[in-house]
């Protein structure tokens, strides 16, 4: 098995399930232990993601709060991987900003994914990429030159906790775990710039060509 991100082949498992690559330093679990998509969709489904939840709201703040102060109401965004309750495109239309939808559980809108877009906002959804190679070179794709990409995961950092007792592992569609390096890796072979505004906030800027 290689990394789904590098394509390093794994020899370093660090958890029944889960490898650590030795190139981008990621933790890739095993596909043969991923969940079946039907399964994979009654598990988001048991998720309580109302977007009129102030908890839920303040959850995700930090993305919807840099998108505002980075862009205008003209500009276009998409909401990628957005869920059952959409709640960041809830919070900027209400600001008046253009955002569009897609899940490819609950808003496959194949026509929002041929678009350009000046931001995307994905929160908590990096963890869930089966293949997160094409699923950046995607959204590397779908943004003009300069546009950010704002991701929202939790950092694994092997100085504050033990692997294979932290509990993000624990979701069992959580399917490959970042590092800081992780994104360092992301930035320097898919076309950006990144800067981390915290250990869950992640915005990687479309270089320009």
């Amino acid at each position: 098995m290689n990394c789904s991100l590098c394509n390093t082949l794994l020899t370093v498992k660090v958890t029944s399930h889960f490898y650590q690559c030795t190139n981008c330093l990621s933790y890739v679990k095993e596909n043969s232990t991923f969940l079946e998509a039907n399964l994979e969709e009654e598990r988001y489904l048991t998720h309580n993601n109302d977007v009129f939840d102030p908890r839920y709201r303040d959850f995700t703040s930090p993305i919807t709060h840099r998108i505002l102060q980075d862009f205008k109401p003209h500009h276009l965004g998409l909401d990628y991987g957005c869920g059952t309750g959409p709640v960041i495109a809830k919070v900027l239309k209400e600001n008046n900003y253009q955002v569009l939808l897609y899940d490819p559980f609950f808003q496959p809108i194949a026509e929002n994914l041929k678009k350009k877009y000046n931001y995307i906002a994905c929160c908590e959804v990096a963890e869930h990429f089966h293949h997160p190679n094409e699923e950046f070179t995607k959204l590397n794709q779908l943004l003009f030159e300069g546009g950010k990409l704002y991701v929202m995961t939790q950092l694994f950092e092997e100085q504050k906790s033990n692997f294979k007792d932290w509990y993000y592992i624990k979701d069992p569609t959580h399917v490959f775990i970042y590092t800081f390096d992780s994104f360092k890796y992301i930035a320097q072979n898919f076309g950006f710039q990144v800067s981390f505004e915290s250990n869950r906030l992640i915005v990687l800027e479309k270089i320009t060509n």
